[in-house]
């Protein structure tokens, strides 16, 4: 299955890896339950996601960079 960048921006900001998040939904439920899993993640996370984007401009981080932040 392939991610849009912008499916791929709003799931990295909730997930530490989008593409080992989608493969292990297409694998678990697979790939027709997997794109709506997927659409339903983005659609709740996207607003948090352009929140974030928006208030924190060139310094906004990764869930992955986020938690290598944390536990260095």
């Amino acid at each position: 299955m392939e991610l849009s960048a912008e499916d791929r921006a709003v799931l990295a900001h909730v997930v530490i890896d989008p593409d080992a998040w989608v493969a292990h939904a297409a694998k678990t439920f697979g790939e027709e339950k997997a794109q709506v899993a997927l659409a339903e993640k983005v659609a709740r996370w996207q607003p948090d996601y352009l929140s974030a984007v928006a208030a924190e401009g060139e310094d906004y981080k990764t869930r992955a960079e986020r938690d290598a932040l944390a536990n260095p």
